[in-house]
């Protein structure tokens, strides 16, 4: 905290560039793509994660099944560069593991990665012109594109609005930027969430007229799923837990709630494992169980091939107004 006040006054001229080239952006200064496919922004004011791709997973799983659908994210931390279609097959490291698990879980689904999103989108639109939607993965700071539909994540214990511009804060980008967004969803809120919460927050953003405030809370499957699956309550005592994800906490709390024990190793965000980390999950575990994150589970055994490794599974619900916010973004797309 130390440092990061400190570094004030480096956070007071990124929030003034900022604020400069949303100016030139919103006064058209700076030029400005509309597709011609029906784009779909996934993003969020703040660095970390917010619960970006388990919505992806969910919108491609809600859309028609006559709806073609591509993704498009830039696939952080991989070791290409450039425009890479994911396949089947594809390297986890080549193409970003949220890329690859997307890929794995919808074999029909168009998935590419690349860090030049309008560089990306023109070559889709001119090779994949029957697509019908491009959801954009963490796009919401590339003005240069103007997406047809813009949905805004935040955490429910970090929302945008208690924040500040990096590095003071975790913020990308002034708060008002919430103001471009279509759809507000407030991600990882606690099971009993209660109306007044919920009235609480949207006073709290004060959405504008074309705006729509949702709420969201993570499910986790009981089935563990390996080369074999379990329940969950056939995890070893005193199991492992491994996780390189960006808020390992709601999944911490879940097993806690389960009366679970466990030892956790805990790495960076896309963490790439290697070796070296392979010899220390093994001493780390012994012969116990080991449970991770989906992401992580295709990451560690591209390297080691284990038989105790489990991924626990999650899905998002929406408090019962998963079918009005599908609804909500069907019309604005003109997908019904």
């Amino acid at each position: 905290m130390l440092l990061r006040k400190i570094l004030f006054p480096v956070a007071i001229l990124n929030f003034l560039f900022q604020l400069t080239r949303s100016f030139l952006y919103s006064t058209n200064f700076l030029k400005v793509y509309e597709s011609k496919i029906n784009t779909v922004c996934i993003g969020n004011l703040s660095l970390g994660g917010t619960g970006k791709t388990p919505l992806v997973k969910f919108l491609i799983e809600r859309f028609p099944k006559k709806i073609n659908i591509s993704v498009l994210s830039r696939g952080y931390k991989r070791k290409t560069k450039g425009f890479v279609e994911v396949l089947a097959d594809s390297d986890i490291n080549d193409v970003g593991d949220e890329n690859f698990m997307i890929k794995q879980t919808f074999k029909n689904v168009n998935v590419f990665a690349c860090e030049d999103r309008l560089f990306a989108i023109n070559r889709i639109s001119k090779n994949f012109n029957n697509d019908d939607v491009l959801i954009l993965d963490d796009a919401m700071q590339h003005r240069k594109i103007k997406c047809k539909l813009n949905i805004l994540l935040t955490k429910f214990d970090e929302p945008f609005y208690n924040d500040f511009i990096f590095p003071f804060g975790n913020l990308r980008e002034p708060r008002n930027g919430f103001k471009r967004a279509n759809l507000i969803i407030i991600t990882k809120c606690p099971n009993n969430l209660t109306s007044f919460q919920k009235e609480k927050i949207i006073k709290k953003i004060k959405p504008l007229n074309h705006q729509r405030i949702f709420f969201s809370k993570i499910i986790y499957e009981d089935i563990l799923n390996g080369k074999k699956n379990i329940h969950i309550s056939d995890l070893d005592s005193d199991f492992t837990l491994i996780t390189g994800i960006a808020d390992s906490r709601p999944l911490t709390r879940y097993l806690k709630l389960k009366k679970l024990k466990f030892n956790h190793l805990s790495y960076n965000d896309h963490y790439n494992y290697n070796q070296n980390d392979i010899k220390q999950i093994l001493k780390y575990s012994g012969n116990k169980k080991i449970l991770t994150t989906k992401k992580d589970y295709f990451k560690i055994m591209t390297i080691y091939d284990f038989n105790n490794l489990f991924y626990i599974d999650i899905k998002i619900d929406f408090f019962g107004e998963s079918n009005d916010l599908v609804n909500q973004i069907s019309n604005k797309l003109n997908l019904n």
